[in-house]
């Protein structure tokens, strides 16, 4: 059953990097998860080999592919295996740099700075104080599946970063907004330290005795023509200062309340209504569309994607009754939510379908 209204135009506004994609064929065969389903499935089928630097695929479909992935294998922390197990994946444009930064700082500042050109997200900063340093990041809240893109986003970083510590940088601490697994033993064997679930943002905690010590690798040259690559590119993404995207973002950090308006948006964008309403119009958007747009996209991940029960989802999405949740469901899929649900776990789709998949297979 397809969306209606024309809403799944807007369902690609996050995006990431393309080479996320490499080596996850392979991965997902020594698992025995059937990947070209779950690519087929998740609209993925179609990426080209091999990926160039400057591809990028809808981060949505990649997030609910690895979830998917994780059900098929039994394992809630196959993203952080597949990072240990084969390692960060294929370079790109940012982590080449990082190879060649100077040290250590700079390269932390480095992520920080480009690490949108390699994936979309709300926010990402890098500090540094005496004797400690820190890089964290936060998704989209409009993004549903997220505990293992969390896991190998974090993995990754950790690993490209690893490249330039040096004797006098070691990772202190962890925080990661994933939901807690049943054993934390996975996690902390592969950082190496304790690690919080369901923070509210993802760190990297460093101490520090040296941030400046001199990465081994360095080639100042090299590294200042990355950096004018990756600031060329970063221009050239849309996202990076796109003012729909980030109106997105505030309203699905708020999308529970039943009575969002315009004017609560406004105001955490620190604009007036009226400059709100006019900016969304010079885009050929209202504030109404995108937030049906949002709660549709959510209602799409949430349905297909968990086992949250249609109820608590119409509370998720901010409708103040069921009924209001079903005459939405049937404007955007043309059928009640627990059908459209039901379409899609008959024909095999989704997370709930991993699990029958494997269930069927213990019998």
């Amino acid at each position: 059953m397809s969306a209606r209204n024309g809403l799944p135009a807007l369902s690609d506004t996050l995006l990431i990097h393309s080479r996320a994609q490499a080596g996850l064929a392979d991965y997902c065969c020594a698992r025995g998860v059937p990947y070209d389903r779950v690519m087929r499935e998740n609209g993925l089928d179609q990426l080209s080999a091999p990926m160039s630097l400057g591809d990028h695929i809808s981060l949505r479909a990649h997030a609910r592919a690895l979830e998917v992935c994780a059900a098929y294998s039994g394992d809630e922390t196959f993203a952080l295996a597949w990072s240990r197990d084969m390692g960060p994946g294929r370079d790109d444009t940012v982590s080449l740099a990082l190879r060649y930064a100077p040290d250590f700082l700079t390269a932390l500042q480095t992520t920080a700075r480009f690490i949108c050109i390699v994936l979309d997200l709300a926010e990402v900063r890098a500090r540094h104080a005496s004797g400690s340093a820190s890089i964290a990041f936060a998704l989209s809240p409009e993004l549903v599946c997220r505990d293992q893109l969390v896991d190998r986003t974090a993995s990754k970083t950790f690993m490209r970063l690893q490249q330039v510590c040096s004797d006098g940088v070691r990772l202190s601490h962890v925080s990661l907004t994933r939901s807690r697994p049943a054993s934390p033993q996975a996690h902390e064997a592969f950082f190496g330290v304790p690690v919080r679930f369901e923070a509210e943002v993802n760190c990297l905690r460093y101490e520090v005795d040296d941030a400046r010590q001199p990465n081994p690798l360095r080639d100042d040259d090299l590294f200042a023509a990355l950096c004018e690559l990756n600031r060329r590119r970063l221009d050239d993404r849309r996202r990076a200062e796109d003012f729909t995207s980030r109106v997105c973002d505030a309203i699905a950090e708020r999308v529970s309340d039943p009575g969002l308006t315009a004017a609560t948006v406004a105001g955490a964008l620190a604009i007036s209504v009226r400059a709100l309403q006019r900016r969304l119009q010079e885009r050929g958007q209202t504030f109404q569309g995108l937030h049906d747009a949002v709660r549709y996209r959510m209602a799409v991940d949430l349905l297909g994607y968990t086992t949250m029960s249609v109820s608590e989802i119409a509370y998720r999405l901010g409708f103040s009754a069921t009924g209001n949740f079903s005459r939405a469901a049937k404007r955007w899929f043309g059928c009640p939510p627990s059908a459209w649900r039901l379409e899609r776990a008959t024909s095999g789709k989704g997370v709930p379908a991993a699990f029958a998949s494997l269930d069927a297979a213990s019998k």
